[in-house]
């Protein structure tokens, strides 16, 4: 960008090719986020403002959050936030950002649970909370217990609670895995733990290896390192036929589904996510176990 005058059409346009040149995955999106954040505009509000001319202070505030995001920080950090089931999450470096295919296990926890009537659900390694809250939002009968092992992330996901006005819906434990819940037993745990398997985390993206926490990403020498501690007792927080709903690496189905079974829990299915690859792991509770 130089020194010139810049209007909305021409510098979306300058800034969406050059991040088409650096190899960003959605470069036009990128753009007009960025820029509707300068101009404290929604999106859609940059169509019919095309025409309007930046001040030089708006051109140097963002161009800095172009500088940021060509060091490939992901815009969900350079924002703060991220829509996950068409909800705003506050999210920081410290909480691992919501993706897309999660949405996928919120649709299926809230199949499992939606005619119950006044359903238990946990989210184990709850992150900025999306899951959880998303769940309440939908759910609004429901009690929605969430855990993280991170102070900074819990802190996080209170704040989302708090904003979505969610509050009364749910509670947080810091603690590791299920270890905090003494006492307590589910209509439904779900978790989407840490799975990347450790010799594949150079392999993701710049954006991910740089940026987000190795916490929320490292699954051990085969990714499952948290779900076998995780799966190994985890009868005991579930009532008789609650149901037991993961997120996983989709080539560690076969391994985690003789854990499952190993610990007495009835496997179910496997579920495919939206690009077709098995994602999700779900199992249950016999009723006398």
């Amino acid at each position: 960008m130089t020194d010139k005058t810049w209007d909305v059409a021409a510098i979306l346009k300058t800034t969406t090719d050059f991040f088409g040149q650096k190899g960003l995955p959605t470069p036009r999106l990128e753009a007009e986020l960025l820029l509707a954040e300068i101009l404290k505009l929604r999106r859609v509000d940059l169509y019919v403002q095309f025409e309007r001319h930046l001040t030089p202070a708006e051109v140097d505030a963002y161009r800095e959050l172009v500088k940021r995001r060509l060091n490939r920080e992901p815009t969900a950090y350079i924002l703060g936030r991220k829509e996950f089931y068409l909800l705003p999450f506050k999210v920081t470096p410290a909480t691992l950002i919501p993706r897309p295919e999660t949405e996928r296990l919120v649709d299926e926890a809230l199949l499992l649970t939606k005619n119950l009537p006044n359903p238990k659900i946990a989210d184990i390694g709850c992150g900025c909370g999306a899951i959880a809250l998303a769940l309440a939002k939908n759910l609004p009968q429901s009690h929605v217990t969430a855990v993280d092992l991170s102070p900074a992330t819990l802190e996080v996901a209170k704040e989302n609670a708090l904003a979505l006005n969610l509050t009364s819906q749910t509670e947080f434990y810091l603690g590791d895995l299920t270890e905090p819940l003494t006492n307590q037993t589910f209509d439904l745990i779900c978790a989407n733990l840490p799975y990347v398997p450790h010799d594949d985390l150079a392999t993701l993206e710049p954006d991910v290896v740089k940026f987000e926490p190795l916490l929320a990403l490292d699954g051990g020498p085969d990714g499952l390192d948290l779900y076998r501690r995780l799966v190994n007792g985890i009868s005991r927080w579930l009532k008789p036929l609650a149901y037991l709903l993961l997120e996983i690496h989709p080539p560690t189905l076969e391994e985690l589904t003789k854990l499952i079974v190993a610990e007495g829990l009835t496997f179910i299915k496997a579920i495919p996510d939206y690009a077709r690859a098995n994602r999700l792991v779900l199992a249950q509770k016999p009723i006398f176990l």
